[in-house]
């Protein structure tokens, strides 16, 4: 053997290893399995060595294989990682050796050409079963040593009742307690550890913290190990450990013992407490959100009260003056007094004082349907309907109101049925269609297209609406929400047509939306289930 090179050792090194060491490379799909697996593959070579990979892209990968802090890297070192990275590999990449000891680098660096890191999740945990299986006759072999060394030094033999009194104490600690080494390989842990980790103490020894940290873990160790070698302690570390149950959230503190060849680490599991602090950020948001919703109920209550006054205090305002005129003249009449009224006036006061009647009735219906759809006490009389049917008899009703404001309508309607309540369906089309009489001018177009969309129906009602901005359609359907807010504004109503058409629609299991397709037109849109 004083003839092979270290690059020949390397090739070798798997075919020398336990037979299901190299039986579990044998079995990898693809060359692209074993890189992604590399840092558990340089684990079983040696403890003290990180492994990154980094895809340069165009099939290629970036290999950086260097020493923990307090282990130099060595030449040889170099030589022996290249011929174990083509013995693993085997002929198929191209692996070029650009950065390594004897150019003065701190690291072994290698280009892959032509493969790329594959993940194979059911390969990946058999590597972790021979790797526990490995690494636990290690640790044995290890400990052996250790003792054996110990035992044939000049320094006493430590006494086996001060050897059990620490393994008694280590015991009775309920938080997870690991002895290592300084190449961070464990040597000991306490019945908490195990618990932990779900992992035996035969199975821990030989393992480095590595094997049971995730990969930004064990970064964050890597920065904190000089420190800890400087100053002999270090507490209050997060990382994140790999368990056979999953993973735990720990915060460690570790010291470094006398003689400075071993360092103990304390850990305790803080996933409850974690989990403690993400519910509790929820709960805060949540409240937070519910406080800002309390805050805009508010603000459209106001808004609503508002509304409500003025649009019951016009109407009521004109039915109180046009009946006290019409009094007045009827009781100058029985007194024999010239009325000052003529007839024609009279009929014109009575008809606006029924119009006057009839915006009220329509307003506290309105408010009253709401509220029992809100309250859960509607039930939806469902039956198999042409929804076709019941838009043409909506346009039909509304059709004197179209001609008087010379508006036009562009139908496209699908034969189809569905399950719906028809008079509810109806209340939803007579209100769409309204909203957009009532916001079209004289003379334009409106929409109508009804079409089966997949296991639903699509109804469209286009109009024209120059004035909408895409901020106002998220607040469209919100109650007491209007285009034109103003006591001044040419449309009556308090905003609940709209409320009231979302409602009926949910209660069939669909869903309305609204749209500004075509520069200055506004499609309102609404989905029913067949």
């Amino acid at each position: 053997m004083s003839n092979t090179s270290p690059a020949e050792a390397g090739r070798g090194v798997w075919r020398a290893s336990e037979p299901w060491v190299e039986s579990t490379r044998v079995i990898a799909a693809t060359p692209g399995v074993l890189l992604a697996e590399l840092s558990d593959w340089a684990a079983l070579l040696d403890r003290h060595s990180s492994v990154e990979l980094e895809p340069v892209g165009h099939g290629a990968t970036r290999v950086v294989w260097e020493n923990v802090p307090g282990h130099e890297p060595h030449a040889r070192e170099c030589a022996f990682r290249l011929g174990a990275l083509a013995g693993l590999l085997g002929p198929s990449p191209e692996i070029r050796h650009f950065r390594c000891r004897d150019r003065g680098d701190d690291a072994c660096a290698f280009a892959l050409e032509g493969i790329e890191p594959t993940s194979d999740p059911e390969h990946a945990a058999l590597l972790r079963e021979v790797s526990l299986v490995a690494m636990a006759l290690q640790g044995r072999e290890s400990l052996f040593r250790r003792m054996s060394l110990l035992g044939a030094g000049r320094q006493p033999f430590p006494d086996v009742r001060d050897l059990r009194g620490v393994r008694r104490f280590l015991e009775e600690l309920e938080d997870p307690v690991l002895v290592l080494d300084c190449s961070l390989a464990i040597l000991d842990a306490n019945h908490a550890a195990t618990q932990v980790l779900g992992m035996s103490l035969d199975e821990l020894r030989g393992l480095a913290l590595r094997d049971l940290l995730t990969p930004d873990s064990h970064d964050l160790v890597h920065r904190w190990l000089p420190r800890l070698l400087e100053v002999g302690a270090v507490r209050g570390l997060s990382v994140e450990s790999r368990t056979r149950h999953g993973s735990v959230q720990l915060e460690i503190s570790a010291r470094r013992s006398e003689t400075g060849d071993t360092l103990v680490l304390i850990a305790r599991d803080t996933s409850e407490h974690r989990r403690l602090e993400r519910e509790l950020e929820a709960r805060n948001r949540e409240l937070q959100e519910q406080n800002r919703r309390i805050g805009e109920s508010d603000t459209l209550k106001s808004e609503f009260l508002a509304n409500v006054s003025h649009e019951l205090t016009t109407p009521l305002t004109s039915i109180k003056g046009f009946a006290r005129l019409l009094a007045g003249d009827l009781a100058a009449e029985a007194a024999g007094r010239e009325p000052r009224l003529g007839l024609d006036k009279r009929m014109e006061f009575v008809s606006i004082v029924s119009q006057e009647t009839e915006r009220m009735t329509e307003l506290i219906s309105g408010l009253l349907e709401l509220s029992k759809i809100e309250s859960g006490v509607v039930a939806l009389d469902r039956a198999r309907v042409s929804l076709a049917a019941i838009v043409r008899e909506c346009l039909l009703v509304l059709k004197p109101r179209l001609d008087e404001r010379g508006l036009k309508t562009n139908s496209r309607l699908e034969e189809g049925s569905a399950e719906l309540d028809p008079d509810r369906m109806k209340q939803v089309v007579l209100n769409l269609l309204d909203n957009a009489v009532k916001f079209s001018a004289p003379g334009s177009e409106i929409g109508v297209t009804l079409l089966a969309a997949g296991d639903a129906v699509r109804l469209a009602i286009r109009n024209p609406a120059p004035q909408l901005e895409p901020s106002d359609l998220a607040r469209m359907f919100e109650r007491f929400v209007q285009r034109d807010g103003s006591f001044s504004r040419a449309h009556g109503g308090v905003g609940l047509g709209l409320n009231l058409v979302r409602s009926i629609v949910h209660l069939h299991g669909g869903r309305v939306w609204a749209e500004l397709g075509v520069p200055g037109t506004l499609d309102v849109i609404l989905e029913i289930p067949r």
